[in-house]
């Protein structure tokens, strides 16, 4: 039986306690087990994706952003390949949870949104296939061609980092519609849609990152691919501001969590030895710890300007990139600190370090993390 709504955060917490206990087992892996995916369903982490009013957990975001990241959280403590995909499903529906009205096409983007929440209730996960080879990771710049077929859209182009891909039912991309300048949000149905072409879609190549080595973030080629459009014409600009809000705090909610583990366990093998340490080590320990410290203070503080509704897009930004740059430092410290053991295969701390280093360059690429934060900060 579900739980209900205010049981779905100790359900999923229980669920991450389990994944925490198979770490060692999980850190190796190299694709995404469908198994986790339905005991997440089943503990109603779907719920993220669906607005109160429908039974879902989505109140606004300044009412959800922090119990969303702590869920997050509490998945990248176990597995940071998992976490990023489970992230990825408000951080897309948000797009339509964001938007409750639209000034145009009001009938069809309240029957969108009600078919989209309808499949997260369904069962359904969503992610998300939007960056570009070339395109610096901006949406803005899109290459992929719309046209519309039958009622719908046909999209054509190049993608990758599709993370989820196989997993989620729906992922969301950006083209742009043939005499528009502007483009836009449309939704690719992914459930029994082959990945050899014949259905407009095929898999150009398997991910294989050397960090979050599990997410499955394929790439692939759009040949005519069939796509729903969002409904609102004016619902991808409405939506982004909420988007950039939640989004960030997302991704550094995985990141926190390996730096949760990662501190410990640094900590447990470094407590037994440290009277003996030399001089370098203790210092660089402390420097580590307050890296560690200072990310955490970046993400309240983030999530505080969220709660507070003060530039609260702008402050998300800042933790995240904030975020980014301390976790991957603090865990090159550490290493040094535990020595060349640290470096063994035997240990996390080198899978863990590629982890945060993949979230650092692809979410988003740090040029366009870095125009985004010029561009909220001189606006």
């Amino acid at each position: 039986m579900k739980p209900r709504v205010d049981e779905v955060p100790a359900a999923v917490h229980e669920v991450a306690a389990r994944f925490v206990a198979e770490r060692d087992e999980r850190r190796s892996r190299t694709a995404l087990d469908p198994g986790d995916f339905e005991q997440l369903a089943d503990a109603g982490y779907l719920l993220t994706g669906v607005p109160a009013a429908m039974g879902g957990l989505w109140r606004g975001v300044e009412h959800s952003v922090r119990d969303y990241c702590g869920l997050v959280r509490a998945l990248a403590r176990g597995d940071p390949s998992l976490a990023l995909v489970a992230a990825m499903h408000p951080a897309v529906l948000v797009f339509w949870l964001g938007v409750e009205a639209a000034d145009q096409d009001s009938d069809a983007w309240r029957a969108q949104r009600h078919a989209y929440f309808e499949s997260a209730l369904a069962g359904h996960w969503w992610g998300t296939v939007i960056s570009e080879p070339g395109s610096g990771g901006d949406p803005s710049r899109t290459r992929t061609r719309a046209l519309p077929d039958a009622g719908g859209w046909r999209l054509t182009g190049e993608k990758h980092f599709g993370s989820g891909a196989g997993q989620a039912s729906f992922m969301i991309t950006t083209a742009r519609a043939e005499g528009e300048d502007r483009p836009d949000l449309f939704v690719i149905d992914m459930r029994d849609r082959a990945w050899d072409g014949s259905a407009g879609l095929e898999l150009r190549r398997a991910w294989d990152g050397y960090g979050m080595m599990a997410t499955q973030s394929h790439a692939f080629l759009l040949e005519a691919c069939p796509a729903t459009r969002m409904a609102a014409i004016d619902g991808f600009p409405r939506a982004a501001p909420v988007a950039a809000q939640l989004t960030p705090l997302l991704f550094a909610s995985v990141i926190l969590g390996i730096l949760d583990v990662a501190g410990a366990a640094a900590k447990a093998m470094v407590a037994p030895r440290w009277q003996q340490m030399r001089a370098y080590e203790q210092v660089a320990w402390t420097q580590g710890a307050n890296q560690i410290w200072l990310a955490e203070q970046a993400f309240e503080g983030g999530l505080r300007a969220v709660e507070a509704q003060q530039q609260g897009a702008l402050a998300a930004a800042r933790a995240k990139l904030t975020i980014a740059e301390l976790s991957e430092s603090a865990l090159g410290v550490l290493a040094r600190v535990i020595g060349g053991g640290s470096f063994s295969r035997s240990l996390p701390f080198g899978q863990w370090s590629q982890d945060v280093r993949a979230l650092g360059f692809l979410r988003p690429p740090w040029g366009y993390a870095y125009d985004q934060l010029l561009g909220l900060d001189l606006a």
